[in-house]
């Protein structure tokens, strides 16, 4: 047992007029010793400082106007209801002492509460019982060290006191405002980030969760006047370090830590702007920082999930058929007034379950009816990746596709994956899918499973390169050989942008994206990457190319091509092809195709597979998975299992393996998917390889695709032939830019743009010449 918190030896009156005398009890204190400051917050630094007035934590008093006028929403009341009743909670702040740790919610937000109703009412009874209450708390505060992530047990109480010393400002005696800065300081030194040394990183990691840009911050606001040095402290890294970061991350819409992890402290990130703000300091982030929560938006399946990227832990919390939440949503579209994140919000019911910050935070006011949103989004540097759907439609019924590109430029660790090239697919089901458990029955994160399966190359649908005596470490630590892509500095994480960009953290890069004609419903979206650096000097070249097709059909919705070019630097490495996937793959080796079908608790998808490279005499496809082989690599099987049982978890225990079966050291892959329903005996659409002089591509229901065949720009002119009664909708990649000639054996009939690296256009039969025109 611990006792943190911690007050001055000392005996503190109320001023003159108070009626009872009280006592402040003796308790231990640390000794706070501030170390001088790194290079790291020591820069020159313009810092602006919280106004000479209280409150001025999460509002101010020219705030409370406007605040109080959100109560004619009904979910503002609601909050406000609940905000009343918190305050009349049974509670003195005392917690219990049989225990080895005693942090209770409820108790902090009833004190909150109470401060709150002081600040914004003047309810003088309800403050003088919050200052009474968090002295109550404190004094009989019981903090188990090994507890996991306990310092966000810690930072929550250290949230509280700021709140009370914030609000109840007016109240407190300057003896009472040093034991409580005491408090605070003391229960930080138990953070991970050691306080006053602020250890960790500054990029991803504990350190940029609520430690510093929550809860340190608040206790740094409430207490700038009485001791600078925290907020100089605090700021300093924020500014320094944080928000460089993360503007640098802002304008690819993505968080690279991402769907469970990027979501929680994407809010922290939140957190932050919105306390600079509320003291009058808006717009500390890159204003992009409002589009962040669109990956999630564009990634949501159907069936109320979203795509799994990164280490997920959703899985877990989210029991099946529960529609997943974001953390923080409602604050981002109220700060950003931006309607449809609003109406989001409210379709997940969040708003509410934590009132007090909701009724300050959020304003439901802002709804309205929005336009449908386009069909495909492109995610920039430092991302780089696409999303594409055919619909908005909910439910598991929904014939909506989804499917994910992904070239993921850089690598900032921790809980990103090593998934550069990943694509995912959904259909009424998850199709093609990422692998693994987090945080499951044999090991979270740092387990056998974890370093050796799920965060790997080999758990997602990319591509491996084996080089035999190839060495894998994960922090020092060695680790199988998977054949897979590299751990950027062995996994450690950047502490600062500036090691980001300096080390080699940068594994890919996007060469190309496109998406139309209609920008709004897109009958293509296209994207190409070059992700040679993902792995080491074994692969001299790996290009990836993915194109997603909305064909319009009801009964086969989509088709997915993915094409890959590979050179690797010596003809002995194994490449595979990966495609993982829930229920038992069929394979049919007659015709180079595989099934996937996904046609239980309640999904009915179904995709199909045509490997059209390697060459048929040239291909081998199998099967690895099933039980006791769900994780397997290099013959090992690193098991894992969801738990509860009632969880969200996919399950993808089975996976396709596609490689040529002659040693070479460069090899091309594509494979074209098509989906549809499990349960309808319709036959599959027909494809059909295509190869001209310098491209090569593939013919599927009304649409023609051709790519580079070695990735390069083609401005030769190309040749094709299109045998196809009706018209037929080509698009050609890698091309490049500038005004091209289509031409058949009869005439000119078009000239195209290509201001992004395709062509697009409808031909009919023929025989055709596609020419790059000259400048002039």
């Amino acid at each position: 047992m611990k006792f943190l918190l911690f007050l001055l030896l000392s005996i503190a009156y109320f001023p003159a007029n108070a009626q009872t005398v009280k006592r402040i009890d003796p308790i231990r204190l640390k000794k706070i010793v501030y170390p001088p400051l790194t290079q790291r917050e020591g820069k020159e630094l313009q810092i602006p400082l919280p106004p000479n007035e209280h409150p001025r934590l999460f509002f101010m008093k020219k705030d409370i106007p406007a605040i109080r006028a959100k109560l004619t929403h009904p979910l503002m009341d609601a909050c406000w209801q609940k905000i009343e009743n918190l305050a009349n909670y049974p509670t003195d702040g005392n917690l219990p002492a049989d225990t080895i740790h005693n942090v209770d919610l409820k108790t902090l937000e009833a004190i909150e509460a109470k401060a709150f109703l002081y600040a914004f009412t003047n309810n003088e009874e309800k403050g003088r019982q919050a200052v009474d209450y968090i002295f109550n708390l404190n004094n009989t505060l019981i903090i188990n060290p090994k507890k996991p992530d306990v310092c966000r047990d810690i930072g929550r109480v250290i949230l509280t006191t700021a709140m009370v010393y914030d609000w109840c400002y007016s109240l407190l005696i300057p003896d009472e405002r040093l034991s409580l800065i005491n408090i605070m300081e003391s229960l930080a030194t138990d953070m991970e980030i050691q306080w006053p040394i602020l250890k960790q990183n500054s990029v991803c990691g504990h350190g940029v969760e609520a430690q510093l840009a929550r809860d340190m911050l608040a206790c740094a606001i409430a207490t700038y006047d009485e001791k600078p040095d925290i907020y100089n402290r605090v700021s300093g890294r924020i500014f320094a370090e944080f928000i460089p970061a993360q503007n640098f991350s802002y304008p690819s819409g993505h968080h690279h830590q991402g769907n469970a992890y990027g979501a929680g402290r994407f809010q922290w990130e939140v957190y932050s702007t919105l306390l600079f703000d509320r003291m009058g300091y808006p717009n500390i982030s890159h204003p992009l920082q409002g589009k962040m929560p669109y990956y999630w938006i564009y990634t949501r399946r159907p069936d109320g999930q979203i795509l799994r990227d990164g280490d997920d832990y959703c899985e877990i919390y989210n029991p099946f058929n529960q529609y997943w939440t974001v953390p923080g949503l409602p604050y981002v579209a109220t700060y950003y007034h931006d309607p449809y994140l609003m109406n989001e919000s409210l379709r997940q019911g969040t708003i509410g379950k934590s009132p007090l910050m909701d009724f300050l935070l959020s304003d439901p006011r802002i709804s309205a009816t929005t336009p449908k949103l386009p069909l495909t989004r492109y995610f920039p540097s430092p991302y780089g990746g696409m999303v594409a759907r055919t619909s908005w439609e909910e439910g598991h019924n929904s014939k909506a596709v989804v499917a994910e590109m992904k070239v993921a430029e850089y690598h900032f660790a921790n809980h990103q994956h090593l998934d550069a090239g990943n694509f995912q697919l959904y259909y009424r089901g998850p199709l093609a899918i990422q692998s693994g458990v987090y945080q499951g029955a044999d090991g979270g994160y740092g387990s056998d499973h974890f370093l050796n399966y799920y965060q790997r190359t080999i758990a997602h649908n990319c591509m491996l390169i084996h080089d035999p005596k190839e060495k894998f470490y994960w922090h020092q630590h060695p680790i199988v050989n998977d054949g897979g892509q590299r751990f950027p500095q062995n996994g450690a994480e950047p502490a600062t942008l500036d090691i980001l960009l300096d080390k080699d953290y940068r594994k890919a890069k996007v060469v190309a994206h496109s998406f139309g004609p209609d920008s709004l419903s897109p009958e293509y979206s296209y994207l190409k990457g070059d992700i040679t650096n993902a792995y080491t000097k074994k692969v001299r070249e790996h290009i990836r190319s993915f194109v997603f097709l909305n064909l319009g059909n009801d009964d086969i919705p989509a088709a997915f091509i993915v094409y890959d070019y590979v050179v690797s630097s010596s003809q002995d490495y194994k490449k595979t092809w990966l495609l993982h996937c829930v229920q038992e793959p069929i394979i049919d080796g007659q015709t180079q195709t595989f099934q996937i079908i996904r046609d239980e608790k309640g999904y009915n998808g179904k995709l199909i597979n045509n490997v059209l490279l390697p060459q048929a005499d040239d291909l081998l496809i199998r099967k690895e998975g099933g039980e006791g082989k769900e994780y397997t690599v290099s013959g090992n099987n690193y098991s894992n299992r969801l738990i509860p049982f009632n969880n969200s978890g996919d399950g993808a225990t089975w996976r396709v393996e596609v490689s040529p079966i002659s040693s070479s050291a460069t090899n091309q892959f594509l494979n074209v998917m098509q989906v549809m329903d499990a349960d309808r005996k319709i036959p599959s659409l027909s494809v059909k390889k295509i190869v001209t002089k310098e491209m090569i591509g593939a013919r599927i229901y009304d649409r023609i695709v051709l790519f580079s065949k070695n990735g390069n720009i083609v401005e030769q002119p190309i040749k094709l032939t299109i045998k196809e009664k009706q018209p037929v909708k080509v698009l050609i990649t890698d091309v490049k830019a500038g005004k091209w000639q289509i031409m058949n054996e009869k005439a000119v009939i078009n000239f195209v743009n290509s201001t992004d690296g395709c062509l697009y256009f409808t031909a009919l039969p023929g025989e055709y010449s596609i020419t790059k025109m000259p400048k002039d």
